[in-house]
């Protein structure tokens, strides 16, 4: 029986979500927890969606693990009891959301076709100690205008090269961008959302640099195109700092898109909003 989870946790105190060697990573919290609560003879494995970097949060990241062929033959698994049961055990920074049974052809990584991130930053005149651990900080006043044109040029496939970081996998860096805004939610709080089929290794956090860049007039609206288009690095912004970025949401074909039911991802819609959006129809 393979099982479905749905997870958020604050990165601030997780070296990332992959397990590492002496180090506290969100896998192997998880998986400590499953193995206890459920009892299992073979400590649990789980598989995630995809890797998120220290420091980096998650409201919507998914992962999944197999039980032992013979144990639903000694009791029975109710998936909210499994969610309240592993939320006891768990620390408060990490917590299963919901729990689904699939199919062995589910894989929380391989079936996903779309994962959705925001990077959050704060441009307020004054520091918030309730957003720090969450929110990009930046004092000088930004140009949204100019930030929101210039992400226009995202939506479609493109080469994202001049977008990943230089120690990147060699994975291909063809990624097929869905949706692209940037909203302003008022008292200075922003939110840039991409989605896309793939992303390149800190692909959100140089595009959010970049874009930062431009707000800050350091760089002119059309240079975020231009790196695109030159797939050159050197072009972009820095990397923007790890704590603004979180994974939003991870989407799933037929017949998995609604797999934890009515249990969605918090969203905030556009309405009443100073945003533009830029997406394929």
């Amino acid at each position: 029986m393979r099982i479905a989870l749905l997870i958020e946790y604050l990165g601030k105190n997780f070296h990332g979500s992959q397990a590492q060697k002496n180090t506290r990573t969100v896998q192997s919290v998880l998986e400590e927890a499953v193995s206890i609560w459920l009892r299992l003879k073979e400590p649990a494995r789980l598989v995630f969606s995809g890797r998120t970097d220290s420091g980096v949060h998650a409201l919507g990241q998914v992962a999944h693990f197999d039980l032992p062929a013979d144990y639903l033959r000694r009791q029975p698994l109710d998936m909210q009891a499994l969610c309240w049961g592993l939320n006891g055990i768990l620390p408060n920074d990490l917590s299963v959301r919901a729990a689904a049974p699939v199919d062995s052809a589910f894989h929380a990584r391989f079936s996903a076709v779309e994962r959705t991130y925001v990077y959050r930053i704060l441009n307020h005149k004054q520091r918030s100690p309730l957003l720090k651990d969450t929110h990009y900080f930046i004092r000088q006043p930004l140009e949204m205008e100019s930030m929101q044109e210039s992400i226009a040029c995202l939506p479609g496939s493109h080469d994202f090269a001049a977008f990943k970081s230089s120690n990147s996998d060699r994975m291909t860096t063809i990624c097929a961008v869905s949706n692209a805004q940037l909203l302003h939610l008022g008292e200075g709080e922003l939110e840039l959302t991409i989605a896309a089929n793939h992303f390149v290794y800190n692909m959100v956090r140089i595009i959010a640099g970049t874009v930062i860049e431009i707000g800050l007039t350091k760089k002119a609206a059309p240079s975020l195109e231009l790196a695109l288009r030159k797939r050159e690095r050197q072009l972009a912004g820095p990397t923007a700092p790890a704590w603004g970025l979180c994974l939003v949401s991870v989407k799933y074909p037929p017949p998995y898109t609604d797999i934890f039911g009515n249990v969605k991802a918090r969203e905030i819609t556009s309405e009443n909003l100073q945003c533009k959006t830029y997406s394929l129809n």
